[in-house]
């Protein structure tokens, strides 16, 4: 039996087509929705195809942002040497975590060392563990673009190039993925005294424990 394209297609469109928020058939056969008047392809609302309920909008998801942020006030200084403290150990390194991170990194940091004990101030690897983990957490930021032959950077892969530089010679300097996600955490006057400490420690001291150190000696 030979049908007719067109009547076919008339008459299934008589059959589908209810109100305003029926279906009609489309040139090609395909049953497409007819949106109601006065309503845009945008305000009608989105339902599932399994229950009908209308589909929930997620919530945009917060800016990571590092540059806001308030810092506790360092710990006293401890007994001095002499009498079995570490004296200002732990207070000097809080002030460098303030002047070398972003606030809210520094934030971080800082309210790990106010959180150990006495002794464990006195302890160098555990207060620089701090610094670490603070820098670990901190909101990443985008790579530079090559947009030339002479390729431009930013600052970050900047430093981390210079850093790079710094430590071929002996073989030991860090990724680049590595430095970008050490670096991130720190303000741009700490990131120029962490090349500074990787140009003469990059051998003895290293990516970690560079980071966050002011005027190393």
């Amino acid at each position: 039996m030979t049908i007719d394209k067109a009547s076919f297609f008339a008459a299934l469109a008589t059959l589908v087509a209810g109100g305003a928020g029926g279906y009609y058939a489309g040139e090609h056969g395909l049953l497409r929705t007819v949106v109601p008047s006065g309503v845009t392809e945008l305000q009608a609302p989105l339902t599932s195809p399994t229950t009908g309920a209308t589909a929930a909008t997620a919530p945009p998801t917060p800016a990571c942002d590092d540059t806001v942020g308030s810092p506790a006030a360092c710990p006293a200084p401890g007994y001095p040497s002499e009498e079995g403290g570490c004296g200002a150990l732990s207070t000097k390194r809080c002030e460098d975590f303030k002047r070398a991170m972003k606030p809210r990194v520094a934030e971080r940091a800082v309210d790990c060392l106010n959180a150990l004990t006495p002794a464990q101030r006195c302890d160098p690897n555990r207060v620089n563990l701090c610094a670490h983990e603070a820098l670990m957490n901190a909101c990443p930021e985008p790579g530079g673009a090559v947009v030339t032959a002479a390729r431009a950077t930013d600052d970050l892969t900047a430093h981390c190039d210079s850093i790079a530089h710094a430590c071929g010679t002996v073989g030991l300097g860090p990724s680049p993925g590595e430095c970008r996600a050490t670096l991130a955490g720190l303000s741009a006057f700490g990131r120029d005294q962490m090349a500074s400490c990787m140009r003469t420690h990059c051998a003895d001291k290293g990516l970690v424990g560079c980071e966050a150190v002011i005027d190393a000696k």
